[in-house]
């Protein structure tokens, strides 16, 4: 009985000896986390890494490059290869590789920052996305659209989980992943997100204020993009026309698809919040000049998209109408946003210009189509003529048969839109001449100079 309570005592006496060990242990560990923390910070602050980025959009990312790599040797050194201090001067070292046309190194850096970020604060924190934008920037840049999109939307993602869906602070994620839907065509993704930025400033009585201009304006140009496709196509539906976001509902827009009139009235209603925003304005006695007049020619721009607009899908009357009083404001103001005296290409399907060989020896030239035609008050054309093509014969068609499609906002005097005649437009393309005539076109380019060097020295 007595060796069985010397021994529970003794058991006793280990375990709080293990217990107090164990809490100095973490008492060090929390001490050293904390210590580590506050060297973090002042590694972080002891480097002017504002001023290396201004090195680096000065064009002197070298010599920026070379100091970005020192300091982290130096906070390697302080602080170990996973320090959260490495961040910063990483992701800046990726942007001095891109300004120095070195991509591949680029993503490297990117990656690591986006690494030790994630690692050090967590998978979804918002400090992490403005590394995911460079990545996008990146891809978009090499061409790779696929990984582009998939950067952007998990960037927007994570802003989203972080702010929640309905959060005004998610408008500038939201406008910046709509306008990447918008340039790769992808027009019903686009116009989801335009829609939901539109139904976060409702909810806060937002939806008349100058904060839903550029989501108004989105979501009239999704439907431009739908009617009028920048390639010609047999079909505007495109397999790019994609979304990876697991919770955009697109079903709500395949039904809705081609109802045009709802981005024009998204348009008139960028015409009243502009005015509105005016006659506020000028009620003020205290208003500046400058100011006054930059209201007016923001209220001129959006009268002008919508003339525009009624211009695009054939509505004739209407364009007139606010071509003809465009022209009457803007002759007596000061400043003019545009000039009415020449015809103005709205839209125009790019011709699909010819493929890049196989065989690398042939290199690409500069090609071109000349034409000249009339263009009537409608925005339509007549009398297509070519007046140059080069090479001979190359793209002409397709350049004549995308001009019937096109659509000018015609010039204007003040009696309205009247006709233009022999205006003159250039298309210019890169083509691939077999070796043979790419070296006859430069004997015979040479062979002009040495004519034109003689001509001088006579």
């Amino acid at each position: 009985m007595l060796l069985t309570r010397l021994s529970l005592i003794a058991m006793l006496r280990s375990n709080c000896r293990s217990i107090r060990r164990t809490a100095s242990g973490l008492v060090m560990v929390l001490i050293a986390g904390a210590f580590s923390t506050h060297a973090a910070e002042n590694t972080s602050e002891s480097y002017d890494l504002d001023y290396l980025t201004l090195q680096i959009q000065s064009a002197e990312a070298e010599q920026a490059r070379a100091t970005l790599e020192q300091i982290i040797t130096e906070i390697k050194t302080a602080q170990g290869r996973y320090a959260y201090a490495l961040v910063a001067p990483l992701t800046l070292l990726g942007d001095a590789q891109m300004a120095l046309k070195e991509p591949d190194l680029a993503a490297d850096h990117y990656a690591h920052a986006l690494h030790l970020s994630r690692s050090n604060l967590g998978l979804f924190a918002p400090s992490q996305v403005d590394i995911v934008y460079r990545q996008a920037a990146l891809n978009t840049a090499a061409g790779d659209l696929l990984m582009a999109r998939q950067r952007e939307e998990y960037a927007f993602e994570v802003l989203q989980r972080h702010h929640g869906q309905a959060s005004l602070n998610l408008l500038p994620a939201i406008k910046r992943l709509g306008e990447f839907y918008q340039s790769s065509y992808n027009f019903l993704g686009a116009r989801v997100l335009f829609k939901q930025a539109l139904a976060a400033l409702e909810a806060q009585n937002g939806q008349t204020s100058e904060a839903a201009i550029p989501y108004l304006q989105g979501v009239a140009k999704t439907y431009l993009t739908e009617r009028f496709p920048p390639y010609y196509s047999e079909s505007q539906f495109d397999s790019r026309a994609q979304s990876g976001l697991r919770d955009l509902d697109l079903s709500g827009e395949y039904v809705a698809i081609s109802n045009f009139p709802a981005g024009e009235r998204a348009l008139q209603a960028v015409v009243t919040i502009r005015q509105q925003s005016l006659d506020r304005a000028l009620l003020d006695p205290e208003i500046d000049e400058n100011e006054s007049i930059s209201l007016s020619q923001a209220v001129h721009a959006a009268m002008l998209d919508l003339a525009d607009w009624h211009q695009m899908f054939g509505h004739i009357r209407e364009a007139r109408a606010l071509y003809k009083h465009l022209f009457a404001e803007i002759s007596v103001a000061q400043n003019a946003l545009v000039a009415f005296d020449q015809p103005k290409l709205l839209y125009f399907p790019k011709p699909k210009d010819p493929r890049r060989p196989n065989d690398f020896r042939r290199l690409p030239a500069k090609g071109a189509v000349e034409v000249q035609f009339d263009v009537m008050p409608t925005g339509r054309i007549r009398k297509l003529e070519t007046i140059a093509s080069v090479p001979d014969g190359l793209m002409d068609f397709q350049v004549r048969r995308n001009l019937r499609d096109a659509v000018f906002r015609p010039a204007v005097n003040a009696d309205g839109p009247r006709l233009s005649e022999d205006f003159s437009y250039r298309y210019e393309f890169e083509h691939y001449p077999e070796q043979g005539d790419a070296e006859n076109a430069s004997a015979t380019n040479v062979s002009a100079s040495d004519k034109d060097q003689t001509h001088e020295g006579t």
